[in-house]
């Protein structure tokens, strides 16, 4: 399966490079810090979808993160609750339930 996904994945990076190889057209580029001139549509294109990959990549690995973090603490509340479980069906039997009102055994 993971061999389908690399190849996937190349067939989809061939088509996107050739469809950004057609895009031979100059245009001006307006930033907020800076303004770029006579610029080739393909590669604001390229720089477009890098930003968004890039975005994509912090959002994913801040979720997988803070996933993990949650699991761990779960697993640590569930294996102290666990032991806590364990000593309670361990402790002694107290003696005295078995006594008589009277107090002889």
């Amino acid at each position: 399966m993971k061999l389908v996904k690399i190849f996937a994945g190349l067939v989809v990076l061939i088509l996107v490079l050739v469809f950004l190889m057609q895009n031979t057209n100059l245009v001006s580029v307006n930033l907020i810090v800076a303004q770029y001139d006579n610029v080739q549509v393909a590669l604001v294109m390229l720089g477009a979808l890098s930003v968004g990959i890039l975005i994509g990549y912090g959002v994913a690995v801040t979720n997988i993160l803070s996933g993990k973090s949650e699991i761990r603490s779960l697993k640590t509340k569930n294996r102290r609750l666990s032991d806590e479980l364990n000593d309670l069906r361990n402790v002694a039997i107290d003696e005295g339930i078995y006594e008589t009102e009277d107090g002889d055994v």
